[in-house]
């Protein structure tokens, strides 16, 4: 998967180059952001500076995270969830 740092995403989505953005909860349970641009085919996932994968443990902090930095002009969120945590809340 490419990568994409925080400086190039909110460059990337003030100039409407953002198609999607997903959210995915990964193995661990943390939340996660890929992207999809309008003229670079494939995922794009935010890291940070250490190039590792930028990882939020709530969904609060997330949402709170994006409409601070991002203001509104966000295309299309999705949300995906890991099933393991989906089967650990029924019991």
């Amino acid at each position: 998967m490419n990568a994409i740092n925080e400086a190039e995403l909110v460059d990337f989505v003030k100039n409407q180059a953002v198609k999607r953005l997903r959210i995915i909860q990964s193995d661990s349970g943390k939340y996660q952001t890929v992207v999809n641009l309008t003229w670079k085919d494939g995922d794009w996932q935010l890291v940070t500076t250490r190039a590792k994968p930028r990882e939020w443990v709530s969904l609060d902090r997330l949402a709170r995270h994006i409409c601070e930095k991002y203001q509104g002009q966000l295309p299309t969120i999705t949300l995906s969830f890991n099933s393991v945590f989906l089967n650990l809340t029924e019991k």
